[in-house]
């Protein structure tokens, strides 16, 4: 009976009718693993239930005792996060050993992933790329991915353009939005990626208010060589203020200067700005005012004011 009510649950959940799937996972949590699973999935998420990473800890823990597999995945997230638990990135490399002995394949990307980067490990491309192989044989849109990109890079593999194309492409037919991205990135948008620059860049936001800091500045990047404005001062921020990366002043500017054909009345102010006070360049009054000019003549208030002020007329 309890699992006719567990699978009724499962299938609300599915469907993300999490009003009616939340009740039941609660009641059966306490004598049923894979309830105490969902329920942290909807704890973590916020899934019909205000976000409790503790709580979503706590219900995976319990999972995990009970041995369900996709539970040991999540808890080594939670480790990696620091979400509900303290910080503790050989843990999480321990518990996605532990679920990759299930096959899992998300835990086997996480742990080429610690390789790749030497977390929590001594940092090997080999053992990475061999994890990423294993992986493109069982159709891993992501791991195809991430071949075509060595091959394009040079990185762990020799360079080769043809290699590259032929994996990102793979990637791409088997729905990889990370080798959709890429095409973006390098300026040819495929036919199946009907993203506006508009969508990218909002999806930037919605990763980086999720802290997902890394795929946020990817969007707008992309957004910004498409020439949004909004992603550009995303960008600029994200380095001013050292947000998902190495704070950089010089990067920040350098940033602003790329895409100075946008052809924007505040993109030149601001950069304007960086020369008048010397922020991530040499101070010069002369190239401030040269900005200042180009948002002057757009009718640019702001620019006005900033050229009579530096020029005293």
């Amino acid at each position: 009976m309890a699992d006719t009510i567990l699978a009724e649950a499962i299938k609300y959940y599915n469907v993300k009718n999490y009003r009616d799937a939340l009740p039941i996972f609660k009641k059966l949590a306490k004598s049923q693993t894979e309830a105490a699973y969902y329920l942290g999935l909807m704890n973590y998420y916020g899934q019909g239930t205000g976000q409790d990473y503790q709580q979503a800890f706590r219900h995976f823990k319990k999972a995990w005792e009970g041995l369900y597999p996709d539970a040991i995945f999540m808890l080594g997230v939670c480790y990696e996060e620091g979400k509900g638990v303290a910080r503790d990135q050989t843990q999480a490399f321990e518990l996605y050993q532990a679920a990759a002995k299930n096959e899992s394949e998300l835990a086997i990307l996480k742990i080429a992933r610690f390789y790749e980067e030497g977390i929590a490990v001594e940092k090997s491309l080999k053992t990475a790329i061999e994890l990423y192989v294993r992986l493109t044989k069982v159709n891993n849109a992501y791991a195809m991915y991430k071949i075509g990109s060595f091959y394009l890079e040079g990185k762990g593999l020799k360079k080769s353009l043809d290699n590259a194309y032929m994996w990102l492409n793979k990637a791409l037919s088997a729905g990889s939005v990370e080798a959709m991205n890429y095409f973006r990135l390098l300026g040819s948008k495929s036919k199946t990626d009907i993203r506006s620059t508009k969508e990218i860049y909002l999806a930037g936001v919605s990763l980086f208010e999720k802290g997902e800091f890394e795929s946020a500045l990817q969007m707008f990047e992309i957004a910004a060589k498409e020439k949004s404005l909004e992603a550009v001062f995303r960008l600029h921020d994200c380095y001013a203020k050292g947000i998902g990366v190495n704070q950089s002043a010089e990067t920040a500017f350098k940033t602003l200067l790329k895409f100075k054909d946008i052809d924007d009345p505040e993109l030149y102010l601001r950069i304007g700005r960086c020369y008048e006070e010397g922020s991530g360049v040499g101070s010069s009054f002369v190239k401030a005012a040269l900005f200042y000019e180009l948002a002057a003549k757009k009718e640019y208030e702001p620019g006005k004011i900033a050229l009579q002020e530096i020029r005293g007329y």
